[in-house]
């Protein structure tokens, strides 16, 4: 039988694979990407597993590194956490819109501002969101290097400037949902 901490990361994994590859079959759809091998829904094979992964890596390490920066976070309820990733589905709605670069980086930041507002302010959350939106555009920088997706609209070494934006969106919600997950059922109260 799984532990707590495995299934904390099991229901991490599905989290980002099903939404974050239907997050992406949508950037396909609008034309904002496309894949070099599409299988289903014009994604790759291994985007599931990339999405799982990074969710699985957003929500641990937030929970991990947040005693080091000083950061007490009560976690949030179920319902609030699941509220918190439709900003994540706003920001890739602007993202997939026709307005320019950085259009859309002035509007997701303008997401981004409210969202660190409602998920718990604080400049750790600021720190985490930077280092989230700095490994995810260096990893996608290198998958673009390598041929296996393109943005159709790339701005600096392959991808788009408001990618690190949705990157900072998706610290604050998958970190909450995290922390939700991690902790154990008598330290975050009843869902």
């Amino acid at each position: 039988m799984p532990s707590a901490k495995g299934w904390a990361i099991w229901w991490l994994f599905i989290l980002g694979a099903m939404m974050g590859t239907g997050l992406d079959a949508f950037h396909v759809y609008s034309k904002v990407e496309r894949y070099a091998m599409p299988v289903f829904l014009g994604v790759a094979w291994w985007v599931p597993l990339l999405f799982g992964g990074a969710a699985v890596a957003i929500g641990y390490s937030h929970l991990m590194v947040d005693p080091l920066l000083g950061q007490l976070r009560v976690p949030r309820k179920l319902q609030m956490c699941i509220v918190q990733l439709l900003w994540v589905v706003l920001a890739y709605t602007i993202s997939a819109t026709s307005i320019s670069s950085l259009a859309k980086v002035g509007l997701i930041t303008i997401v981004y501002v409210n969202f660190w507002f409602v998920a718990g302010k604080g400049w750790q959350n600021v720190v985490l969101s930077l280092a989230t939106a700095i490994t995810g555009t260096l990893v996608e920088m290198v998958l673009v290097a390598a041929g296996a997706f393109a943005y159709r609209h790339p701005d600096f070494i392959g991808v788009p400037y408001w990618l690190p934006c949705i990157y900072a969106c998706a610290s604050l919600a998958v970190g909450d949902m995290g922390r939700y997950l991690f902790l154990s059922s008598t330290q975050r109260g009843i869902i």
